[in-house]
């Protein structure tokens, strides 16, 4: 059931939480787009009436219920849009065609990605980021591309950053690993059975986790310290594909890049003039 039936069939609501759930049906890209606090004031009810509701849906905090209601509005509008995910063009397609097809993919891809974004999650990343004693990233198989320009971007600026690929590497990287460390986890629908493992293993050594995957349920992100949400709407195995999935990915990566090189702007721009390598 979508988060909109759910809302309209949720019979055991106070007068006050059913002005809030009102609010969410007529103003759903604000729930999307700003925090829990603008959203009180606008709707004219209190921050506890919200998580009320929030904890009625089944929902576990305000950020779910920003990706329901952004995952609802995109299946809503994505019928009337021109490019599908998983089959952007079609065989009798020209290749101006294909081009213009393409383009509108990469403009729905980011424009979705951004709208799953929480702010104050995507702050404290930077912030974890910025402040950790070693970075890992630990990419799925697919996603080894990304994390290495992720990785060569960061250590052109002076950044130790490691990417371990192979299963091998990720545990003894894991088992590495101390309190202070960052480990960036990418993996689209966490169905990598070392995935669950390394979680463990980290968890135990409380070393910083921040995931980057699809919606789908995955069953360790209670145990990671922030998630980060790839573009969902593309299917993980029927596709032409993984168009939309890599460049939400790339989307990503070079926003916390980009962040992160914002915190120290000049310096960092120094740095990576001084050490370029063509």
């Amino acid at each position: 059931m979508n988060i909109f039936t759910k809302i309209k069939n949720e019979h055991h609501l106070t007068e006050g939480e059913k002005v809030f759930a009102k609010y969410i049906l007529n103003h759903p890209r604000d729930i999307v787009q700003y925090d829990v606090q603008y959203i009180a004031k606008k709707s004219y009810v209190s921050v506890s009436t919200i998580y009320r509701v929030i904890e009625k849906l089944g929902l576990s905090g305000f950020n779910q219920l920003k990706v329901e209601v952004s995952l609802q509005l995109e299946r809503y509008s994505h019928k009337d849009k021109e490019v599908d995910y998983n089959y952007p063009f079609q065989k009798n397609d020209t290749h101006y065609q294909i081009m213009e097809k393409m383009y509108s993919l990469y403009n729905q891809t980011i424009q979705s990605t951004l709208e799953l974004i929480d702010l104050d999650v995507f702050l404290k990343v930077i912030q974890a980021l910025y402040h950790a004693k070693h970075i890992i990233v630990f990419p799925s198989i697919g996603n080894y591309f990304m994390a290495e320009c992720f990785q060569q971007n960061m250590l052109e600026i002076g950044l130790r950053i490691d990417v371990a690929k192979e299963r091998y590497y990720q545990f003894w990287y894991a088992n590495s690993c101390q309190k202070g460390d960052v480990v960036l986890l990418i993996s689209y629908a966490g169905r990598t059975p070392q995935m669950h493992e390394l979680v463990k293993i980290l968890k135990n050594k409380e070393v910083t986790m921040i995931l980057i995957s699809s919606m789908i349920d995955i069953p360790f992100a209670k145990d990671v310290d922030y998630h980060l949400y790839f573009s969902p709407y593309e299917d993980s195995e029927e596709k032409i594909a993984s168009f939309s999935s890599r460049i939400s990915l790339q989307y990503l990566l070079d926003c916390i890049y980009a962040s992160y090189f914002n915190r120290d702007y000049e310096k960092n721009l120094k740095e990576r003039f001084d050490h370029y390598i063509d």
